[in-house]
């Protein structure tokens, strides 16, 4: 019998963003691979992909479904160069059922992204499950276990203060121009994007009195809603503007800082545009470039140009802020959060199955015994029947009393229940359609 649940995992632990932005998926492309999942190999899957991890998690209908063949599907379905194949195979993480469970509570937390406490990080994850809930890859057991994920978020919020402070790339970002430009007042950035996490660089931005914000963005109206919230809330004395993407060379001249977040597949900004905006610029200050969108928004050739300072979203990983040492403080608190909702999750879902379990079991006991007295009806007399079905009744009890007890034991582990239930399904194909064949003349 397939795992109840399996998962492939790549993240910022095991590959630097080069690499994890070759499997990157945006939300069109993690539609399709919900929908090619959901028609052709699973009952429910999810697809978490964010700037720190790709992540893959499915309930097999079958054996064949293996964690190397999500990686592969994943692989091909990015069209990922066969040079890089072997290595990145080699990075990602495979989790079955109890450990992939965990893993999804670790990530939703925070305690497992780049930046610890990370604040993003909740609402990437809540998205992912909306998008599996579109094109139906959403059952039971998926909705279930994003209630519990929700609710670890929740209790990780109220409970420890790891999310206090500052915890966000955006953040990140903008520290690192305050260590380039002491004081950001008079300084001009371009916040290219404007999406969550471009609206946090540019509140964070304006909270550090930057003097000018542009908002770059594919779609001006995007822009303009972008800059007139950041408006609104921010000080009078920053200037907030909005612009297209082709403006960016008729501005760049004229910038100091530029952090870009888009999700676009190709590069935003490249080595020629800047080598012509340096040569425009009157300020000898230098241009600091901060890509925190996987995949990269900025040639990294970018970096090699002089007074440039270019940094991507590992670099940014390093800049934590003050609150640090008294995030890992929690961690032990968080975990064991974790430990007492995935094992509530795994004691209700598996006692969920253990009911209809037995009540296959005694189903499939029951149809053979009454096949049996049927077939030999003829041979019996009306007493001999009686008998015999009393007889039987009491034998299959006797029989089925073993198994169930096992079944409704206490776990002594945290996935021993589970493992039970999937010996016996096995045992008595309880997963097969057709359940009860007839039974061939070698067998009468």
């Amino acid at each position: 019998m397939p795992s109840k649940l399996i998962a492939v995992s790549i993240s910022h632990h095991s590959v630097p963003v080069e690499y994890r932005e070759m499997v990157a998926l945006a939300p069109d492309e993690i539609r399709g691979l919900l929908k090619h999942l959901k028609d052709t190999f699973t009952d429910e899957s999810l697809v978490i992909s964010t700037c720190n991890r790709s992540e893959i998690y499915v309930r097999p209908t079958n054996d064949v479904i293996t964690s190397e063949f999500l990686i592969d599907l994943l692989l091909e379905s990015k069209n990922v160069p066969l040079q890089d194949r072997e290595l990145l195979r080699s990075r990602f993480d495979r989790l079955s059922y109890c450990d992939a469970i965990l893993h999804l509570f670790e990530v939703i937390s925070g305690i497992d992204s780049q930046i610890l406490g990370d604040q993003q990080i909740f609402a990437q994850v809540k998205d992912s499950f909306r998008l599996a809930e579109e094109v139906g890859a959403c059952g039971t057991f998926m909705t279930k276990l994003a209630h519990v994920a929700f609710r670890v978020a929740k209790r990780v919020r109220n409970e420890t203060t790891i999310t206090n402070g500052a915890g966000t790339i955006s953040y990140a970002a903008v520290e690192f121009a305050r260590k380039v430009y002491d004081d950001l007042r008079g300084k001009t950035a371009l916040v290219i994007g404007a999406g969550e996490t471009a609206e946090l660089t540019a509140s964070y931005l304006s909270e550090r009195h930057i003097g000018t914000i542009i908002i770059a963005n594919r779609t001006i109206m995007n822009a303009d809603e972008l800059a007139n919230k950041i408006r609104i809330s921010s000080e009078k004395s920053v200037s907030i503007r909005s612009i297209s993407l082709e403006q960016i060379p008729d501005v760049m001249s004229g910038v100091d800082i530029v952090v870009s977040s888009t999700g676009s597949p190709d590069l935003v900004i490249k080595k020629n545009d800047i080598e012509l905006a340096l040569q425009k610029r009157s300020e000898p200050n230098p241009l600091v470039f901060l890509d925190i969108a996987v995949p990269r928004d900025i040639d990294p050739l970018i970096g090699k140009l002089p007074n440039v300072f270019l940094k991507d979203i590992d670099d940014l990983a390093d800049i934590i802020d003050k609150n640090s040492s008294k995030k890992k403080e929690e961690i032990p608190k968080i975990k064991s959060i974790i430990s007492q909702e995935s094992e509530n999750f795994l004691d209700l879902f598996s006692k969920l199955e253990v009911g209809p379990t037995i009540a296959e079991l005694r189903k499939q006991f029951e149809h053979i015994r009454l096949e049996e007295l049927d077939r030999n009806r003829s041979k019996l007399t009306e007493k001999e029947y009686e008998f015999f079905d009393e007889m039987t009744r009491k034998m299959f009890n006797r029989l089925l009393h073993t198994p169930t007890v096992m079944l409704k034991e206490p776990r002594t582990s945290k996935d021993d229940l589970q493992a039970r239930i999937e010996i016996v399904r096995s045992l008595f194909a309880l997963d097969i359609e057709n359940k009860n064949p007839k039974p061939s003349q070698n067998d009468l």
